[in-house]
């Protein structure tokens, strides 16, 4: 009987940590094949034509630092702009997180380790660390995140190496304090 408590147990809190839909999926609303014209309905500011577009992951410091706000987004890439974009649930549209003028771009770099992909982008004020994800969610695309970079430096964009990961701020942990009683 213990044991079969055991293993039902066992069983549940293996269980509690499927996920079936990864959160980025989840909470940013990308179709390949309509999302440039979404993105027009929202934006009719975006007059040139979208070069590239995926879904992606951001995280927004500022330069010389390592650690920002992280996102998860879809990005728009035009000749002259590239528009990274959040989703609200609510009014059912996409917002602006950042939007970077590719002639105010200093340098760009990209950070590799094994098949991990960070596109980085320095202006005057602010450091963007891209990735760029499968359309699916819940990965990373290096190749997408590759692209990108490679039609950016085609643009003449500064390229220096790069400084490491900019990382998203360490989750809050619980933080267990034993209370002890004496009897």
């Amino acid at each position: 009987m213990r044991f079969a408590v055991w293993v039902l147990l066992g069983i549940a809190l293996s269980l509690t940590g499927c996920n079936t839909t990864p959160y980025d999926r989840a909470t940013v609303y990308y179709d390949r094949a309509q999302y440039p014209s979404d993105l027009v309905k929202s934006f009719p500011d975006i007059s040139d034509p979208i070069i590239q577009h995926g879904r992606c992951s951001l995280i927004i410091t500022t330069p010389n630092s390592n650690t920002g706000t992280y996102y998860f987004c879809t990005f728009a890439l035009t000749s002259n702009d590239l528009f990274v974009m959040g989703w609200n649930g609510k009014t059912m549209k996409y917002e602006e997180l950042a939007n970077v003028k590719l002639s105010a771009l200093k340098k760009i770099s990209i950070w590799s380790f094994f098949r991990a992909r960070q596109l980085q982008l320095t202006e005057g004020q602010r450091l963007l660390g891209l990735s760029v994800t499968i359309d699916d969610g819940g990965y990373d695309d290096a190749a997408g995140t590759e692209r990108l970079f490679e039609t950016l430096k085609s643009k003449g964009i500064t390229v220096v190496k790069s400084e490491g990961q900019i990382s998203p701020p360490p989750a809050p942990a619980p933080m267990f304090i034993p209370i002890i009683i004496p009897k």
